[in-house]
């Protein structure tokens, strides 16, 4: 049993921290073309579990910018949207994994940028979209969510969405299942002290 026990907790602690309480989903606006050495501003939104504006003080935001060992972070202003912001930053030419920052909560990967180029966004995860609120704090400007029938949670022409890949197929995870249940019944068995049958 004590085997049995530690494999769920070996499973437990592989989840992911941000489904255990708090978290945020950061939503990219339209990106244009993003050219080297160039100013551009860029909106985005941070929404606690992914559907609705952080009640409290959440702290600074911004994007990060990460190529190799080169980590570049830029801090945003709060726009008059609720939950959202805009960021000014500047890259010289290269491949990088964009991040959300979002103040008290964890970074939230958003993609691949590629300078010259466009933003390659990475769908969210479901699992981080829940509990819609009751009310829609928002006008004509608003967070691409499913609930505006008037927003597009479609990105911008200069933006691409990412393919997701094909889950495992269910023999696969049914034999990672049955090794983890037959590895149990032989250290069991192995364990078993000799005068009990």
């Amino acid at each position: 049993m004590r085997i049995l026990a530690l494999i769920c907790a070996f499973l437990l602690l592989g989840a992911p921290a941000a489904h255990a309480g708090g978290w945020a989903v950061t939503y990219v606006d339209p990106v244009p073309s993003i050219q080297p050495s160039t100013t551009h501003t860029v909106g985005y939104w941070v929404l606690q579990h992914g559907t609705h504006p952080f009640s409290g003080d959440l702290g600074k935001t911004g994007l990060r910018f990460q190529s190799g060992t080169d980590s570049r972070s830029f801090t945003g202003v709060a726009l008059a949207e609720p939950a959202h912001y805009a960021v000014t930053f500047a890259l010289p030419a290269g491949t990088y994994e964009v991040f959300g920052l979002q103040g008290m909560f964890a970074e939230h990967p958003l993609g691949t940028l590629t300078v010259p180029g466009t933003l390659l966004v990475k769908p969210v995860d479901p699992q981080m979209v829940q509990g819609a609120g009751n009310t829609w704090p928002w006008q004509e400007i608003a967070p691409p969510l499913k609930k505006a029938a008037d927003v597009s949670a479609s990105p911008a022409p200069a933006a691409a969405v990412e393919p997701t890949g094909k889950p495992l197929p269910v023999w696969v995870v049914g034999l990672v299942v049955l090794g983890a249940a037959g590895l149990f019944l032989l250290l069991r068995k192995r364990l078993r002290p000799s005068g009990r049958r």
